[in-house]
């Protein structure tokens, strides 16, 4: 079998360099100096051939195979197709940076999962159908934060509200339903309505150094 500039034989598999010139999910289309012939992609060729490449193929028979991609001189991005599940172990420190934007999803679900996790940004933004925060402890340390919702519902053993001024608008109706309230003001207790309706079943008690009506 004589050889050609750009072709290799090993025990009846010839290995050669040609072009990509179309790529698509019926196979990858390389052109040749014996013509163009039609191949697939080897199982340990991850990234998807584009246009112009130049790659490595394998042939046996009529089985033909792209090995790998040896240069690109198009500025198509470069795609990594795995066709089945993939685990990835690294005994070490592992990091993935982006000059540009990083994008992490999976069609079902995607977890992060770690004994310490943090999330670190100048913008964080989480958006969602239902979030869910379920954790032993939760401490949040903001200079400001704005909520927004259509209905909000809390439940909880205890609850305090500790802060240096706090202001409260309803436009329409506020329902309170407690077992006891206490209402203390060090100084000035000021409760102003058009109409005021106090009622108690048995006792009534003003008590004060000096108490005026009208």
């Amino acid at each position: 079998m004589n050889h050609t500039e750009n072709a290799q034989v090993t025990e009846g598999i010839i290995q050669q360099v040609g072009e990509v010139e179309k790529s698509g999910e019926a196979g990858v289309m390389v052109s040749t100096p014996q013509g163009i012939v039609r191949a697939r992609l080897a199982f340990s060729c991850l990234v998807q051939p584009a246009c112009g490449d130049i790659v490595l193929l394998s042939r046996r028979e009529t089985d033909c195979y792209v090995l790998s991609i040896l240069e690109r001189h198009s500025d198509a991005p470069v795609e990594m197709r795995v066709g089945r599940s993939l685990a990835i172990e690294v005994e070490g420190d592992a990091s993935l940076r982006a000059r540009g934007t990083a994008e992490f999803g999976g069609d079902s679900g995607a977890a992060l999962k770690g004994d310490s996790v943090a999330v670190v940004g100048r913008e964080v933004e989480i958006s969602g159908e239902r979030v869910n925060l379920i954790g032993k402890a939760l401490h949040w340390f903001a200079d400001s934060i704005d909520t927004t919702a259509r209905m909000i519902r809390q439940v909880s053993d205890a609850f305090s509200l500790r802060a240096r001024s706090h202001a409260r608008q309803v436009e329409d109706m506020e329902l309170v339903r407690v077992g006891h309230l206490d209402l203390r003001a060090d100084k000035i207790l000021n409760m102003n309505a058009e109409h005021a309706i106090v009622k108690s079943r048995e006792l009534v008690k003003f008590d004060g150094k000096q108490i005026q009506v009208g």
